[in-house]
C-alpha cells in the first residue's frame, strides 16, 4: 500500500510531516508512504493579519479537498491550525505524542516580559497572544507578525521590535531553541487549543487508515487537545479571536487532569480565565465552558 500524507510546504509542516512518515516506517516497515504537498490560503496570503482574511480553515482547506478527493489519505497539520467544526465526511483522526504547548519570548534586547519598558514594542500574528500581553501589559504597543518561523526571527532584528512571541514546539522542532528567551508559564499564558500536537485528518469510515495510524497515537495527548477543542467548538473559536485551552494530566497516572481556560476581548480588557482540576478531561472542558457562558465568553470574545 502507498499511504499519501498532505502537508503544507513550510520547513515546520514538512518537519511534522516526515515524522510521521517516519512513525509509520517504524510502525509498518511495508507500507510505503509518499508525501503531497500543498499551499493553502493561508500561505498565498501570508502577509495579511489572520483576522483580516476572514475566511476559516486557512491553513487546512485544501488539504480538506484533496482528502475528500482521496488524493490524499491523511492531512498532517499543526493541529493549532485545524478548525473545531470540521467538513461533514473528515474527522479528526488523532495526535501523536505532543512537544511543549507552550509559547515563548524571544528577544535580543530583554531577558523576560517583565523587564519590558512601558510603550514596548511586540510582534505577534495571534490575537490570543497579543491580548494576553495586552491585559498584562496594557501599555505595549502590539504589530503584527506573519511568515515562516525564519522570516519572524529575521524581522525582530530588521524591524526593531523589543520581542516576538512563538511556539516553543516550533522552535524545538526546527532546532532554534537557542532562540528562546523565556518560556511562558502556559498557566498565565494559556496557550492556544492544540499547542505542540500534530493533528491528523482523515475521512470517516476509513477503517483502513484508522488502523494504520492507531500504533502511532498517544493517547494521553488525544485525551488533552480533545477535551481543549471541545472548549473551542462550545465557545466557537478560532484563529481571529482571543481563546485558549490548555489541558494537561497533574501526574503520569492520569487519574487526574489539570484545564486551564482564556478567553478576552482583543484589546485584553475583559478577560475570562480560569482553571479547574477533577478525573475527566471532558467533563473539565464542559464544565469550563458552562462558566464560561455565564461570565459572557461569546459576547467578550465577539470585541
Amino acid at each position: 500500500m502507498n499511504l499519501k500524507l498532505g502537508s503544507r510546504k513550510s520547513r515546520l509542516a514538512m518537519w511534522q510531516t516526515h515524522r510521521i512518515a517516519d512513525l509509520l516506517a517504524e510502525a509498518h516497515p511495508d507500507i510505503e508512504v509518499s508525501i503531497v504537498t500543498m499551499d493553502t490560503t493561508g500561505d498565498r496570503r501570508g502577509d495579511e493579519p489572520l483576522p483580516a482574511i476572514g475566511a476559516k480553515g486557512l491553513f487546512t482547506a485544501e488539504l480538506e479537498e484533496a482528502l475528500l478527493n482521496d488524493t490524499i489519505d491523511v492531512a498532517v497539520h499543526s493541529l493549532k491550525d485545524l478548525p473545531s467544526q470540521l467538513p461533514q465526511g473528515l474527522r479528526y483522526g488523532g495526535s501523536p505524542k505532543r512537544a511543549a504547548a507552550t509559547d515563548s519570548f524571544i528577544s535580543t534586547r530583554w531577558s523576560d516580559l517583565d523587564e519590558l519598558p512601558a510603550q514596548a514594542t511586540i510582534a505577534t500574528g495571534s490575537q490570543r497572544r497579543r491580548a494576553q500581553l495586552l491585559a498584562d501589559r496594557p501599555g505595549l504597543e502590539m504589530t503584527n507578525l506573519r511568515g515562516n518561523i525564519g522570516t519572524r526571527l529575521r524581522k525582530l532584528d530588521e524591524q526593531g521590535f523589543d520581542g516576538i512571541i512563538m511556539a516553543t514546539a516550533a522552535l524545538e522542532r526546527l532546532e532554534m531553541t537557542d532562540q528562546i528567551t523565556t518560556e511562558l508559564d502556559p498557566s498565565r499564558y494559556v496557550p492556544a487549543v492544540g499547542q505542540g500536537a500534530i493533528g491528523l485528518e482523515i475521512r470517516e469510515g476509513r477503517q483502513d487508515i484508522e488502523s494504520i495510524l492507531a500504533p502511532i497515537l498517544d493517547q494521553t495527548t488525544v485525551k488533552a487537545v480533545s477535551a481543549e477543542r471541545i472548549f473551542m467548538r462550545r465557545l466557537e473559536g478560532g484563529c481571529s479571536v482571543a481563546l485558549g485551552a490548555y489541558c494537561r494530566p497533574v501526574d503520569e497516572t492520569g487519574a487526574s487532569w489539570e484545564f486551564f481556560g482564556w478567553a478576552s476581548s482583543t484589546d485584553g480588557q475583559q478577560v475570562i480565565h480560569e482553571s479547574a482540576t477533577g478525573p475527566d478531561p471532558d467533563a473539565l472542558a464542559e464544565a469550563m465552558v458552562e462558566e464560561f457562558l455565564a461570565a459572557g465568553a461569546k459576547e467578550i470574545l465577539s470585541t
